[in-house]
């Protein structure tokens, strides 16, 4: 395959909006298998052809969760710092064979975070119990100084708050949470509780930098500013992301952070198997998650320092997709595609670091990895943008309609100004009609006079007295 050649092709304009203009194609990987970078690579290999970019999008959040201490320089945000933060949702209908995420999650997490966390977590448990069966007068020890950082979808502000703030008090630094869900539901249904609503929080979690706070007078909260990143993969039915990317969320920006994988199996295919992996997989996986938490961990459990990505050699690309996609909104006159079409770049940007970063670590020569990460960055802008404007497109442009409405009335003419000095009942009727103004004119009639800003001069003739 050419360089310049991808399954979505970028010389035409991202997949509509409308839906009856959509073209649905089934995107395939720019790259063989065997050229993906490591973890991945292995992940793919055995998936089935219907299931191998799927498994490659579902490797891509917990790979970025682990690699917490790169750092990144997006051509559009000048010197300022970004992370290898991705929120990412596969979406299908139920029994459609979401579990293979579950099954990647669980292969990179389990023997990672999840093995730290479990140690972390019983040094908290241990202090509780000591602490409730405590003596009235005894003294307990200070707190454990853990650093939790895979955490349930249920969790509070407060908790999420003060894990985050212990990042820094006790490591000097603030590190990546992982959140994993089977079902987004559990996401929703604890949303409708004020105390644990994600959805503001995941906005800001995206961005590496942007602070969040909490401030309590009670001794029984916690109260912080902190810099809360968040990775996290959820699995969703249609209806269930329908529920979560509510009207707030696609106005907010929450869509626009996600990038949306939907499994489109044809009726009557069969399941999708995968194949279990080689021991030489395995040895080739967990050495390059070796590699990786050696990247954030000293042996002694210090953190590493940061380690700065250098990718200006992408930067011509990204300026260049950017622009083009700009000219498309401009054409089409769709305010979703150039909305779309930033944070779009931003998550294909991250991939593509992470895949640098995987490259490197396998000691693959730079100049192969840069030309399979370009055409990596490529494939996924197209990708994540065309799976925004399939899902929300249409919705966005509808509710951005509404709000220009909106503000076009808040603008008109007063009615009463739009009237003559002097004017009949009947014509105020018209007015209102024209205006689609709910208000009845005798109303009106009798709120104005009342305000003496008309006075009646014959039966169903007024005049303005302002």
């Amino acid at each position: 395959m050419a360089e310049n050649q991808f399954p979505l092709d970028s010389r035409k304009p991202a997949a509509s909006f409308n839906e009856d203009d959509c073209v649905r194609q089934e995107a395939v990987l720019p790259i063989r298998d065997k050229d993906l970078p490591p973890i991945i690579r292995e992940v793919v290999s055995n998936a089935p052809d219907n299931r191998k970019l799927p498994s490659f999008i579902a490797c891509l959040a917990p790979l970025c969760a682990l690699a917490t201490r790169i750092r990144l320089e997006y051509y559009y945000d000048g010197t300022r710092k970004s992370a290898l933060l991705l929120q990412v949702v596969i979406e299908g209908p139920q029994s459609s064979g979401k579990q293979f995420a579950a099954d990647i999650e669980r292969l990179l997490m389990e023997d990672t975070l999840k093995a730290r966390d479990q140690e972390q977590r019983r040094l908290e448990q241990k202090y509780r119990e000591r602490k409730r069966s405590r003596g009235a007068n005894e003294r307990m020890e200070e707190e454990p100084k853990t650093t939790i950082r895979v955490i349930p979808a249920t969790i509070s502000k407060t908790v999420l708050v003060k894990r985050a703030d212990f990042y820094e008090r006790n490591l000097g630094d603030v590190l990546s949470f992982w959140m994993f869900a089977e079902e987004l539901a559990q996401v929703t249904d604890a949303g409708r509780q004020g105390y644990s609503n994600l959805r503001t929080i995941m906005r800001t979690a995206y961005d590496f930098g942007s602070r969040f706070g909490m401030d309590f007078a009670s001794d029984n909260s916690y109260s912080a500013i902190v810099d809360i990143n968040i990775c996290s993969m959820f699995c969703s039915t249609p209806s269930a992301l329908d529920d979560y990317m509510d009207k707030k969320a696609i106005e907010g920006g929450n869509i626009t952070r996600t990038v949306l994988c939907q499994l489109e199996d044809r009726i009557g295919e069969d399941g999708a198997l995968f194949r279990p992996y080689t021991e030489a997989q395995l040895h080739a996986i967990r050495t390059t998650l070796h590699k990786v938490m050696a990247d954030v961990y000293t042996p002694e459990g210090a953190l590493q320092p940061e380690k700065l990505l250098h990718t200006g050699w992408i930067d011509h690309d990204v300026r260049r997709w950017c622009v083009q996609k700009g000219r498309e909104a401009l054409q089409a006159g769709s305010v979703a595609i150039d909305v779309f079409r930033k944070r779009s770049s931003v998550s294909a940007f991250r991939v593509m670091a992470l895949c640098y970063y995987l490259y490197l670590l396998d000691g693959t020569p730079e100049p192969l990895a840069r030309k399979r990460c370009r055409r990596l960055y490529l494939f996924m802008a197209d990708y994540v943008l065309s799976m925004l404007l399939r899902r929300w497109g249409k919705r966005f442009e509808e509710l951005q309609a509404k709000r220009e409405i909106t503000a076009v009335e808040s603008n008109r003419p007063k009615l009463i100004d739009r009237l003559p000095k002097e004017f009949s009942r009947d014509m105020l009727r018209t007015l209102i009609a024209e205006s689609g103004v709910a208000s009845p004119d005798r109303v009106l009639i009798s709120q104005w006079k009342v305000n003496k800003w008309i006075e009646q001069i014959d039966k169903f003739q007024y005049r303005k007295l302002i």
